[in-house]
């Protein structure tokens, strides 16, 4: 199964933004400099995500975006379904089709509920932790 960029870039600006201290904001363009993501996608992202509900926004001076929710709140699926066009909706087994078809979307649907139970499952804070435990793997003492 293949993820969109649309929803890899999601998911690190939900991670950029998890990191924040408590009640501050951060703008687009610090985010699409500091984790190499396209600006204009990381816009279209970003007005995806807050329509879902999953950010808030503040104009002007100190503001930019910052989670709506604390990260163990925001589940991979909410973000998923918001900015995945795909795997969505089950395949149609129903009308005329062959014995088949219908063997075939009745496992791809099983698929696609599998990994749609994990990614509920998942959250902003399970990729918050794993990123933390990478960074500490990474240092080094003299």
């Amino acid at each position: 199964m293949k993820f969109s960029k649309k929803t890899e870039y999601g998911l690190r600006f939900l991670l950029a933004l998890a990191e924040l201290s408590e009640g501050r904001f951060m703008g687009i363009y610090q985010i699409s400099l500091r984790h190499s993501i396209p600006m204009k996608f990381l816009e279209a992202i970003a007005v995806a995500l807050k329509k879902a509900g999953l950010l808030e926004v503040k104009k002007g001076a100190g503001g930019g975006y910052r989670l709506k929710y604390k990260p163990d709140e925001i589940s991979l699926l909410m973000v998923f379904d918001c900015l995945e066009d795909s795997y969505k909706k089950e395949l149609d087994i129903t009308g005329d089709i062959s014995s088949n078809q219908k063997a075939v979307a009745i496992i791809l649907n099983e698929t696609i509920a599998g990994v749609r139970g994990v990614l509920s499952e998942k959250t902003i804070y399970d990729i918050q932790k794993q990123y933390k435990d990478l960074n500490e793997s990474l240092m080094y003492y003299i």
